[in-house]
Parts: structure tokens; sequence; C-alpha cells
């Protein structure tokens, strides 16, 4: 847009100098013309004193003429660059566009006697119907470790104490960036009661290899097989 009013007043600066030039041209012309035209009347020439200033009057309407046309022409190409602006091809993508956005979330691998908990999904998401250690998003003014004891309490009814993190996983999707927190989890009081998941299991070492997890979970589950089960 600066640009654009940049263009349009040089246009309006160099047609405006030109009339200015043109102007003083014509004062001059005039100011020749005049004592031209008094030399012939003081030498007894006053036909060709006339015959002069029919010619310069003609020149003098012409001149006039094309200035005035000009200046309308210019007004239109004003007019008609405020109306119609300029088309972009390729417009750079502006800062921040299209980003993928990022979310921060926590997850509990519930360990006991050999077992860890696991839920499924359900068919919603970018890991529907996936198996997953429960979890969620870390909400403002929390810990990760009380963000996770909130939602296993909100998510199956239990309570928990939080441990040590297992893993830190990065996990990219088409929408978003998954930064998941997994944490060992000891199950204080209560039986997992589904509220969001679809179906939930308590396996073995074996027994967790036949479940479908996120490709993500791989090093989580590596983790959790050789230092706890």
């Amino acid at each position: 847009m600066a640009n654009e009013k940049e263009s349009i007043g040089m246009k309006f600066w160099i047609i405006a100098g030109n009339c200015g030039v043109g102007a003083i041209v014509f004062g001059l012309l005039s100011l020749f013309a005049g004592l031209k035209m008094k030399t012939f009347s003081e030498g007894g020439k006053e036909k060709l004193a006339s015959q002069y200033s029919t010619y310069f009057w003609i020149f003098i309407s012409i001149a006039v003429a094309a200035l005035i046309v000009g200046i309308v022409f210019m007004v239109l190409a004003l007019i008609k660059n405020k109306k119609e602006p300029a088309k972009v091809v390729n417009k750079p993508k502006t800062a921040g566009e299209n980003k993928k956005r990022e979310v921060f979330v926590v997850a509990g691998a519930i360990i006991k006697e050999g077992y860890v908990f696991a839920a499924q999904r359900g068919n919603k998401g970018e890991t529907k119907f996936k198996w997953e250690f429960p979890g969620g998003k870390i909400e403002p003014g929390e810990t990760p470790q009380e963000a996770l004891a909130r939602e296993l309490e909100e998510e199956l009814k239990i309570k928990v104490k939080v441990y040590e993190r297992i893993t830190n996983i990065v996990d990219e999707y088409p929408t978003q960036i998954l930064h998941i927190d997994t944490y060992r989890c000891e199950l204080l009081e209560g039986n997992p009661t589904l509220t969001e998941h679809i179906n939930m299991a308590w396996s073995n070492k074996e027994e967790l290899d036949h479940l479908e997890f996120s490709p993500a979970d791989k090093p989580t589950l590596e983790k959790i097989k050789k230092l706890y089960l």
C-alpha cells in the first residue's frame, strides 16, 4: 500500500512539474509575443501584427486545451488507481501462518506387581482406537505431577502418587505437535473406571506387545518393560 501511494504521488508531481514548466513557457511566449506585436505596430506593420497575433492565440488555445486534457487524464488515473488495488501474486506467508499448535500433556504409567495399566482411545482425535497411558493437558499454574494426578482422578476415578518421569516424547501430527511427559505412578485409592476411554487392561511385559500403541509410545514401552516389568 505504501508503494502504491508513493507511485501515485510521483506521477502527480511529474505531471504537476510538466504543467508548471508549460505555464512558464506560455508566459514567456506571451511576453515575447506582446513585445513583438508592439514592435510591429510601432513600425507601421499593423497587418503583420494582426496575423502574428492570430497565430499566437491559436497556439495558446491548443496548448491550454492540451493542458486541460492532461489534468483530466491525471485525475481519472488517480481515481482508477484508488478504486483498483494492486493484485498480489504469490503472496508471501505472514509470520506464524500455518504454524502447528504445540500441546503439552502428561501421561501416567500405573504399575502394580509386574503389570502396567493402559486404556484404549475412542473414535476421535489423531490417535483414535490406539492404546495409551492415560493423562491429559497441563492447566495454567499446575506442575506436571499435579496435572497428572488431577487428570487420572477425573478420567478414571482413582487417586495416584506420581513418581519419576520415564520419558519425554515429541510426537508430530498434521495439525499439532504433541509433547508427552510420561511418569511412573502408584495406585493409592480406587479401581479404574472408564469415563472417556472404550477399553482398559492390566498387562505384563508379554501382553503389552499385543496392544496397539501409537508409534511415538515405543520408547516409553521399551523403557517400562526394561525397568519396571
